[in-house]
């Protein structure tokens, strides 16, 4: 029998993996990742590790959970270690408890190792305290999409507390309806957080009354967490994380060598939305899928050549570089 490991990966920031969750990756014999995942993470796998994407998309899911619970069986009857990598941390809505039932019922061992979820990492990225002496003493992490029938004490849970709504976007009219109907103020501030932690991370502030009107006016999209309470007040402006020096400036790095993961994070530190790839017949193809399934839904407009000879054989548009290189 081998063993599971679920490991958050953290929210946005390769940097917020921890170490445990790293040790562990570069041991992994199987990495089961998700979309949420950021893919450099898989930079650390040793050279014989072999990578499964498991991503699910709104209303596409490439693997159905039930499936996803019968691969982590079959890979864990097996003599090997595998990782099942999520974004943020496994027990928080990430269906590990599913996913651990499965194992359970056959007898796989299993640890799961904790990661930064969303609501810390988007608030800290963005300057807004969860909990504030002047202004709350509690915090709610609460999923938008609810069970048919169940209600929040929006009410209770904002006076004098912070509420976290994860992938609320959609549902962002019904949220507004629940809170009017139980009263919470329409001036209530609330903050709503694009990708946060990394470096294409957008912050707006707003009110309850207007919330829906900010989320359109500025086109946000899930992955974005809302965060509803006084606590919002507390931001002014760009804070430290968006007065870094790369932010928002959106990077590949390209090698003909294996890039490092201390080279990729030489970026992320500064606050620059990275990504990299190896190119070249040396390249490691494990890599050729992730890149082209990364690169169909991200957007990247800068090139580093950390192989100078590069830069003069890719002279060309951004677009049609990235369909040669992958």
């Amino acid at each position: 029998m081998g063993k599971v490991y679920f490991v958050g990966a953290g929210s946005g920031d390769p940097e917020l993996l921890t170490l445990k969750g790293k040790r562990v990756l570069e041991s992994a014999d199987v990495i089961i990742y998700d979309r949420l995942v950021h893919p450099v993470l898989l930079y650390l796998a040793k050279d014989s590790a072999r990578f499964i994407y498991s991503g699910k998309y709104p209303k596409n899911h490439v693997l159905k959970q039930k499936n996803i619970n019968q691969l982590l069986l079959e890979e864990g009857r097996k003599n090997q270690l595998i990782v099942r990598l999520k974004g943020g941390d496994p027990s928080i809505f990430g269906r590990v408890g599913e996913e651990i039932t499965t194992l359970k019922s056959e007898g796989v061992s299993y640890e799961i190792v904790p990661g930064v979820t969303a609501a810390s990492a988007a608030s800290s990225y963005s300057g807004i305290p969860l909990t504030h002496r002047d202004h709350s003493s509690k915090v709610t992490l609460a999923t938008a999409h609810r069970q048919a029938g169940e209600m929040l004490d929006f009410k209770g849970l904002t006076e004098n507390g912070t509420m976290c709504l994860y992938m609320g976007v959609e549902q962002v009219a019904s949220t507004q309806q629940k809170l009017l109907e139980q009263g919470v103020s329409k001036e209530l501030p609330v903050a709503i957080i694009e990708w946060g932690s990394l470096g294409r991370q957008r912050t707006i502030t707003t009110t309850v009354e207007v919330m829906i009107n900010a989320i359109e006016t500025h086109q946000i999209q899930n992955p974005a967490l809302i965060i509803i309470g006084e606590v919002v007040s507390c931001r002014n402006g760009a804070d430290w994380f968006e007065q870094l020096p790369l932010f928002g400036h959106r990077i590949v790095l390209i090698d003909t060598k294996t890039i490092d993961f201390e080279t990729i994070i030489t970026y992320t530190q500064q606050g620059a939305d990275v990504y990299a790839i190896q190119v070249g017949e040396q390249r490691d193809q494990r890599f050729d899928e992730v890149h082209q399934r990364y690169l169909s839904d991200h957007y990247f407009d800068e090139v580093v050549y950390l192989d100078q000879k590069l830069a003069t054989m890719y002279e060309k548009e951004w677009d049609v570089l990235i369909k040669e290189i992958v």
